[in-house]
This record gives C-alpha cells, structure tokens and sequence, in this order.
C-alpha cells in the first residue's frame, strides 16, 4: 500500500497541465499486451528536449493510423502501468527496431531511473544483450508506474512506420530467443554442410561452378546472419553502425556469385548470348547499392533505406531472369537446367515473399519471414542433386569417349582370337555340364546333412525336455505329495496327542507345500504346451486391457500367500494406463513376477509394483526387498531353451524356473522385453514391457498407412 501511495502522490506532484492529461493506466497481464490506444506521444522536431522539459509540454493521444515521416524527429511516448498484484513483476518491453530507445521511469523519489537500447548501440550496453531491443521494466506489488519513451530513428531503416508498445513476459522473450537459435542453428547448419560438400567437389573436380556456388552459399549465410541478429551478436558486437550498413555488401556479394553460378552452370556465353548480356548487365547494377552503402557510411547522407528498396528490386529481377534462363536452357535440351529450374521456383516464390516483406509491401509475419530460407534450403539440396547430374554427365561423357576408343581397339583384337574364342567356349560348356552335374550331386548331399543336423538337434531337444520333465515330476511333484501324505497319517493318527499350535504349524507347512505343488503344475502345463511343435499351438489373442485393473487382480489372488509372511504392498499403477495383450499371458506373466517376489521376501518386508507409459509401450515393475541374486543366477535367468538355476525361498519354497523362461516367452510374444537387476542382500527388480493400447485416431492413421503402403 505504501509504494501504491507513493505512486499516487508522485502523479499529484506532476504539473496540473500534464497531469491532467495523463495516459489512462494500463493493467498488467500475465500475456503478451500491445499497446496502441493507451498511449501518448509528442514529437519533438528539434531532438533536443529532455525529458524534464517533455514532462511539462502537451502530450497527445497515439493515431494508431498515421505513419511517421522520414527524418530525425524524436517521438516520446508516455505511458502508466498498473501493477496490482501482491508480487514484484518484470516485463519486457519492445518498441520495434528503432536507432535508440531510452526509457524513463519515475521513481517514487522523483528521479526518473535511465535505460537505452536501440539497434545502433553495441549488444553489451543495451538494457538487455540482445539483437532485438528490449527494455526491461520492474513493477512494485501494487504500483502506479509512468514510463518516458525516447525513441529516435538516427538512419530511417531503424525507424518504424508505427507507433506500437508490445509488453512480453520475460519466459516469452526467452523462448522467441531460443527458437531463433535453434531454426537459424539448424539452417545455418545445412548450408555449412551443403558449403562443404560443394567445396569438396570444387577441389576434387575443379569445376568453376562449384567454386561459385560455395561463396553464393557463404553469402547466403552471412545474410541471414545479419538478418536474425547473429552477425552482431558473434562477428562484431561492437560495430552496430558497420552492422547496419554491412546489408548492401553481404546482398551483393551473395548476388553477384549466384549470377556468376547461373552463367557456368548453364553455360550461358556459348548457349544463351543474348541471355548472359543481361546477366552482365545486372551483375554491374549491383555497383549502385555498393556506392550507396559506401556514402551512407563514410557521410551524413542516409542512403540505406533506399538502398535496401534498390537491392530487393535488383534481387527480384535477377531471380526472375533466373527463372527464364534456366528455362531457356532446358528448351535447348540440356538437363541439368531442369533441377536449376525447379530450384529456383522454390527459391524465388519464398524470396520475393521476402524481399516484399523487407520492402513493406507484406506484413512482417512467419511466413514472409521464414519464406526464403525454406526455399533456400529446396535451392540447395536441388542445386547440389543438379551440379552432382552435371558431374556426372560431363563424366559419363568422357567415359564414353575413351569407351569407344577402347571399342576400336578390342574389335581388332576380338577378330584375331574370334576362332580361339570358340574353341575356348565349346570347352567350357562341357566343362559347365559336369560341373553343374556334380554341383547338383554336392547339394543334395548337403540338404541330407543338414536335414540329418536338424534331426539330431531336435532329437537332442526333445530328449533333454522329456529328461528335464521327468526330473520334475521325480523329484519337485513327489515333495509336496509326501508332506500331504505325511500331514494326513499324523492326522489320522495322531491328531489327539498334539497341540494345537503344533496343528496349525503342521497345517501352514502342508498348505505351503500345496501352493507350491499348484503353481508346479500350472507352470508345467504353460511350458508343456510351449514346447510342442506347433508354433500356434499356444493362442494369442490380444485385447486392450486395464493394467491398473489385471494388476490389482493378481495382487487380491495372492494376498494370502503375502500375509503369512506379513509382507505389505505398494502398489501405484495408473488408472489410465491401457495396454494391448493377450489376457492369460498377461496375467501369467504379472502373477509369475508377484509370486517370486513373495517367495523371496523376508518376513515384514515390501513389494513394490510401478507402472508407467514410455513412447508406445507400458512398462510394469516388480520389486522386492529381499534376499537377492548372485550374477551366476542372474546370467542364467530368462534362458530361451531352458530354465534358470533354481534357489529356495525365505521360508524353504521350492521353485522349477520354469516360471521366468514362460515370462520371457510370453512378454516377447505380446510384443515387448523383459529385464532384471538384483544385488545379494538388498532384493530385486523385474520389469516388462508391453505395447499400449492405441487410440481409434491412432489405429486409423495407421490403417491408412497399410492402405498406402500396400
């Protein structure tokens, strides 16, 4: 409240003249706010007032239609801001590109605080270090704040038509300023990988086309280096003046090699005579917007606004003289004029946008902006596709030449040893017979080797399983039926002589060994049906399904395993998560993973399950807190033909590792990968992937794309 009041009474304080017509406040915004009608502007003719003696002069409503003449008038506007938040707030403020802009902002005090910026003052003493001016401006929670503009355009390429105040928040300044690295970052990029591509061609072949075409490419670059402020910024940040002024050199540079490329490239002066005198001719215009740029610089006159107007008519005309020539070329049937046609209308649609934006007959906006680098990066790859079909014409040409010389020569030589020739072929063709005949003989022995191999293997195969099946059933099936046995004759027998903590020990040692003896079977029925010959013998039938809800299933199936063990869960599975499978092996593969868990949990411990989305695939997390695997156990996990070394639980569970082996089989069969890391003593983590349910937009693009492809 008091910077309010404080505020207020420096308005008071203002001369009732000046006060009384005092701009209407302007509210700040959490956006980007232009700034048209809230504004006041007096325009000093003379440049010579203060700002003390502005604050006592008549300020006058901005016509937001009017366009400022050409000349040294100083225009000051006035404007209040309104800051009625609870916080300090920063804004940027952006005026246009102006010669130099100075701020004056009122303080409490009633000292006016002094910034500058402006397009002729080097990068380092503008308000904010940038190639665009802005003008940082702080308010005070609840502020009044009235703001003096200086604004005056020393050469009138730095003076706007209009009058116009934009305020951006600073993260919108930083983000035009990062998307301006990384499009000119990326344009700049190709056109130094095209420059050396090119160059490296010129060396190799010593083509005058290539040598003109790498320094028109050059001149491109350092154009729009200029333009987008990075000449500046990085080649001299303190020459603003030279900066400005460097346009007419660096657009006729550029010009003069690409009409110099037109003429080689086409082959203009022996083609095209009467086409390669104009391109002369225009070539030697260029010398006006160089002698302009030159007395502008070295003088008081400013030249550079019409020189800027001069140089966008020349380029226009060269790139429509381009156009006709390279289709006068390709009439007179000479093909790499084609790619230098096409090119150039993909260059000259984007540069004429430009140049008519540069000349203000277009608006400044993305389009016209970026319109000539995107025909200019078309240009490039297709003068570089053109130059590289010119090469390798005029190769194909030379080859051709030193062909037929070569043809002269093996005529003659091919009549002396036609009779030999024959003699020779005839012998060969018997040879060919009885080699064909014992190469035939060759690879039916080889068909009946490999066909044995592959028996023996599977022979080897099969053997192994029904050795590894039998194991199962001898040794892991016999256990939990000799406990239950065992458990049932004590029962029978002694059941009347044993306490009853003893019962229920007996009891949850026998239950044990029956969940064991269930998830056995259930393992060896999966891997039974795994291994049979048929490659659908197992059916797949994906569906989308809620992994949120299949987990929270498997979790509830084995909450009682869980609790003998007094484990407890954390479970965070997103709702929204929908995945593409086949149910059963879904459900396999999650209760496989949870039962392991608990089966390696130390009592009072935690298993965590995790899910998330990554691209096109969920991936499903298992962990534990438990005892761990050493790296011989973990190398022989997710085997592919056989199962993994076996270790017994926390509380003596017995396992097959058949488990793992079908999880690996069924997540690759649903499309995805399974991994593990585990350290002894401190647990382990399983995870999966499987693909995510796609949307119906999503599997419609994707049928149209079958549709086209097919």
């Amino acid at each position: 409240m008091r910077n309010w009041f404080l505020s207020l009474l420096m308005l008071l304080y203002l001369p009732v003249s000046a006060a009384e017509r005092l701009p209407s406040t302007v509210e700040l915004q959490a956006r980007q706010q232009i700034l048209a009608h809230q504004l006041q502007v007096y325009h000093d003719t003379g440049a010579k007032l203060s700002v003390k003696q502005v604050r006592q002069l008549p300020f006058e409503k901005l016509d937001t239609i009017a366009t400022l003449q050409a000349g040294k008038t100083v225009h000051w506007v006035r404007v209040a801001l309104h800051n009625s938040s609870n916080n300090e707030q920063e804004r940027y403020l952006y005026a246009g590109d102006w010669s130099k802009l100075q701020l004056y902002t009122l303080q409490p005090d009633g000292v006016f605080k002094v910034q500058q910026t402006g397009q002729l003052l080097p990068v380092q003493e503008r308000d904010v270090p940038q190639n665009k001016p802005y003008l940082r401006v702080r308010l005070m929670p609840h502020s009044h704040t009235l703001l003096y503009l200086r604004l005056q355009g020393d050469l009138n390429l730095y003076k706007p038509q209009r009058l116009s105040l934009q305020l951006y928040m600073p993260e919108q300044v930083v983000k035009k300023n990062n998307n301006r690295l990384l499009v000119q970052g990326l344009f700049m990029g190709i056109i130094l990988v095209m420059t050396l591509y090119n160059l490296v061609l010129f060396i190799s072949v010593r083509d005058r086309s290539y040598l003109y075409y790498v320094l028109a490419l050059l001149g491109t670059g350092l154009y729009f280096m200029f333009y987008h402020g990075f000449a500046l910024e990085l080649l001299w940040p303190n020459a603003p003046y030279w900066n400005a002024h460097s346009f007419a050199f660096i657009v006729t540079f550029n010009g003069l090699f690409r009409l110099l490329f037109t003429r080689s490239y086409l082959g203009t002066k022996q083609n095209l005579p009467l086409w390669d005198k104009l391109l002369r001719l225009l070539a030697m215009l260029y010398a006006l917007p160089v002698a302009m740029g030159l007395l502008s610089y070295f003088t008081p006159l400013d030249l550079l606004q019409p020189c800027v107007d001069l140089i966008g008519i020349i380029g226009g005309v060269v790139l429509i003289v381009m156009l006709f020539v390279g289709v006068a070329s390709l009439r007179q049937g000479y093909r790499p004029a084609l790619y230098f046609l096409i090119a150039n209308v993909f260059f000259v649609v984007g540069a004429l946008l430009f140049i008519l934006k540069e000349t203000h007959l277009l608006p400044n906006t993305t389009l016209t902006v970026y319109s000539a680098q995107v025909g200019m990066v078309a240009q490039v790859v297709l003068f570089s596709l053109g130059l590289a079909y010119r090469l390798n014409t005029v190769t194909n040409e030379l080859a051709a030449e030193v062909l037929e010389k070569k043809r002269l020569e093996l005529e003659k030589e091919t009549e002396r040893k036609r009779m030999a020739e024959q003699q020779k072929q005839e012998l060969e063709v018997t040879v060919e017979n009885r080699t064909a005949a014992l190469r035939l003989k060759t690879q039916e022995l080889n068909q009946t080797v490999r066909q044995l191999r592959a028996s023996e293997h599977k022979l080897r195969r099969l053997n192994q399983l029904k050795d590894r099946f039998f194991s199962i059933i001898s040794h892991d099936l016999r256990t939990p039926l000799a406990t239950l046995d065992s458990f049932l004759n004590i029962l029978l027998n002694f059941s009347d002589r044993m306490k009853p903590e003893q019962m229920q020990k007996l009891a949850n040692h026998t239950q044990l060994s029956v969940r064991n003896l269930q998830a056995l079977l259930e393992n060896l029925l999966q891997w039974a049906a795994s291994q049979t010959d048929s490659e659908h013998s197992m059916r797949f039938e994906p569906e989308q399904l809620n992994l949120q809800e299949l987990v929270q299933r498997n979790v509830t199936l084995l909450q009682d395993t869980a609790d003998t063990k007094q484990l407890q869960w954390q479970v965070a599975v997103p709702t929204e998560v929908t995945v593409f499978a086949d149910a059963n092996m879904l459900d396999f593969i999650v209760r496989n993973l949870l039962h392991n868990a608990i089966k390696f949990s130390n009592a009072g411990g935690e298993i965590k399950v995790t899910a998330k989305a990554r691209g096109r695939y969920a991936e499903i997390y298992v962990e534990d807190s438990g005892v761990g695997m050493n790296a011989e156990v973990i190398k022989s996990l997710l085997h592919a033909q056989q199962p993994a070394i076996t270790t017994k639980g926390t509380a003596n569970e017995k396992g097959t590792g058949l488990g793992l082996m079908l999880c690996r089989m069924f997540v690759e069969r649903c499309g995805g990968s399974i991994k593990v890391k585990s350290e002894e003593g401190k647990g382990s983590c399983f995870w999966f992937t499987v693909p995510l349910a796609l949307t119906k937009a999503s599997r419609n693009q994707e049928r149209e794309l079958e549709e086209e492809i097919c």
